[in-house]
């Protein structure tokens, strides 16, 4: 009969293991997650304010492929936000030329 009540637990103790595990990654995931809304604003008004300044306006979806791109480089290749920007203004420039 002990056995019988270790193996019904089993999934039981297979699925809190699961919690556990799912547990301890969601905070990294969602603390990336913040990271790269926050670095990707910033971005965005930084542009925005860059282009502002010079009176262009920037081509549909330059100011959001550059800034995913630099939050990209800087969370997920672990650049430097000047090597990020740098590389992600040439990748931009390249897509949309210069506005």
């Amino acid at each position: 009969m002990r056995l019988a009540t270790v193996d019904s637990a089993s999934p039981l103790i297979a699925l809190a293991s699961a919690l556990l595990v799912g547990a301890a990654v969601a905070p990294e995931s969602a603390h990336a997650n913040m990271m790269e809304q926050i670095i990707t604003s910033k971005c965005a008004e930084a542009m925005q304010a860059d282009f502002q300044k010079a009176g262009k306006t920037p081509p549909a979806g330059m100011v959001s492929f550059t800034c995913s791109c630099v939050a990209d480089g800087m969370l997920r290749k672990r650049q430097s936000l000047e090597q990020a920007k740098s590389f992600c203004v040439k990748q931009a420039t390249a897509k949309y030329g210069q506005p």
